[in-house]
């Protein structure tokens, strides 16, 4: 075989792994072949590629560099560098490749994609959609992009033009069911509803993959619940819970080896002295468990003036993880021998270094992770100026509620299993117990049936609380024109509601054991 024969194999075979996502062989098949041909870009391309994917992204911009030297205007080689720079947050040199790849190829749609998600990661949303809304004229029919797009007007609670994006998307791809999934989040199912049929004569399609399934059963779970047929909704929301809980293979070991670490070295009111704070702006944390209310909390503060909300930060636990967790590639554990400031200093400046980021003017930024619950002795030491909210209701309806979402997020494995949420709500209140023996009187309890019955007056003592003075807007908040990323996007678009408190006594005889895990 001749050189050329055996190079055009050589790419062939990587491209086969790199479909199957096998990026280590990936790499371990590029590196001799760099040697072999040192002067061809494809094989360092290749190789930044598979690092990326193995979020070894230093190591992959080395290799890319080399890639850009021998072809500097290759498109795909530039699409990974700014990938690289972009997930080590350094968004500046990010957005600066996916334009230039622009000027080069005006039509490239992974890097309109991938800057409108840089936009979106600096909460940029309106810029985000407009990259993609600039893709569309060069990729009508291309069916991500409408689904990007339809996500991006969910998310601002414009549910007619992200079902016009969503629709156009299952026309062009009808087994892409995710979108199914999300346009069941903001619509109200009736009897002989054409989607709820369209979804079951889908789910019956034998070129449906498990993951596809997935996807429908929620849905389909979330339009029998609308329909109050609830041995159906629950037979669907537990046939897609399954699916991804097989998937996920959820542990305990890392969140009980963070509990019994933070009790070891948060244990007296004098570890949480705080550390000098140059930051001026004052940040409110939401913690709780996940549909405690804590979208709602937001979006009421946030409908203030003087308050930016940020969404879901994940810079916390980033910043927290680096410092303290080990073998974080095979089986991680979090350990803590002994906090020193050396390691504070590190936590705060990565996580102040990420909030600047943010283009706001607002004298507070709001952090709405739930699991933040986990960190508030760090936040106490870290962030003196910090308000901390924490939100809670029936635990019934937080574990039923859970049950029912697919999350976006990878951090909540717990909430496919109903035991597993059980006994990850008791782990929660373990959390609250110790910090509340520490220092109660800096945590603001927010129960969300007192908050939903007593609403006003409830948002003046949550005001109060954060020193903001009195704000109609706070009470209208479901005019606030932000954008929500959580399963509660079609919720806070609405006035306040009860309906969602004991909903999950519709499904009392199925839910025994977590009532009994719940009552220990």
């Amino acid at each position: 075989m001749n050189q050329i024969d055996f190079k055009n194999k050589q790419i062939q075979i990587i491209v086969n792994l790199i479909n199957t996502r096998r990026f280590d062989d990936v790499l371990n098949k590029a590196k001799p072949l760099i040697k072999k041909f040192p002067k061809e870009y494809i094989f360092y391309n290749a190789a930044g590629m598979a690092l990326i994917n193995l979020e070894r992204y230093s190591e992959a911009i080395k290799i890319l560099e080399k890639a850009k030297e021998l072809n500097e205007n290759n498109y795909f080689v530039l699409n990974n560098l700014g990938l690289a720079y972009f997930y080590l947050k350094k968004y500046d040199l990010s957005e600066q490749y996916f334009n230039r790849i622009l000027d080069i190829k005006p039509d490239f749609l992974n890097a309109f994609i991938n800057l409108s998600n840089l936009k979106k990661a600096l909460n940029l949303n309106e810029d985000a959609l407009l990259n993609l809304e600039k893709a569309l004229k060069f990729h009508d029919k291309e069916y991500f992009l409408h689904f990007s797009i339809g996500t991006f007007y969910q998310n601002k609670g414009d549910f007619n033009k992200s079902n016009f994006h969503y629709k156009k998307c299952l026309s062009l791809n009808p087994l892409f069911t995710e979108v199914d999934r999300l346009i069941s989040m903001s619509h109200k199912y009736k009897e002989e509803d054409p989607h709820l049929i369209d979804m079951q004569k889908k789910i019956l399609n034998k070129n449906v993959s498990e993951i596809q399934k997935m996807h429908l059963y929620f849905a389909l779970g979330k339009a029998f619940d609308d329909l109050k047929d609830f041995n159906q909704s629950f037979e669907n929301f537990k046939k897609g819970n399954d699916i991804k809980d097989k998937k996920i293979g959820y542990s305990f070991k890392l969140d009980n080896d963070i509990l019994s670490n933070i009790k070891n070295n948060f244990n007296k009111t004098e570890n949480i002295i705080p550390i000098d704070n140059e930051f001026k702006k004052k940040i409110i944390f939401i913690v709780g468990m996940p549909r405690s209310g804590t979208s709602l909390v937001e979006q009421v503060l946030s409908s203030h003036n003087k308050v930016y909300g940020a969404g879901e930060l994940t810079f916390l636990t980033e910043s927290i993880y680096n410092e303290f967790i080990v073998n974080n590639s095979t089986s991680p554990e979090f350990i803590i021998k002994k906090i020193e400031e050396k390691n504070l200093l590190t936590i705060k400046k990565f996580y102040y270094d990420n909030i600047k980021k943010f283009d706001f003017s607002e004298e507070y930024i709001i952090d709405k992770a739930p699991l933040n619950f986990r960190w508030l002795g760090f936040i106490l030491k870290l962030f003196p100026n910090s308000y901390i909210i924490n939100c809670n209701r029936d635990p019934m309806d937080i574990g039923w509620s859970n049950y029912k979402q697919n999350f976006s997020s990878g951090n909540l494995g717990f909430a496919y299993n109903l035991n597993n949420i059980g006994k990850f709500y008791n782990i929660y209140m373990e959390f609250m117990s110790h910090w509340n023996e520490l220092f109660q009187e800096k945590i603001y309890e927010v129960n969300y049936e007192k908050f939903t019955s007593n609403f006003e007056e409830e948002v003046k003592k949550l005001l109060q609380f954060c020193k903001l003075e009195w704000s109609q807007d706070c009470v209208e908040f479901y005019k606030n024109k932000k954008s929500v990323v959580t399963s509660s996007m079609a919720q806070v678009r609405q006035p306040i509601y009860k309906t969602s408190v004991a909903s999950w006594k519709n499904y009392s005889d199925k839910l025994e054991n977590l009532k009994k895990i719940l009552n220990k």
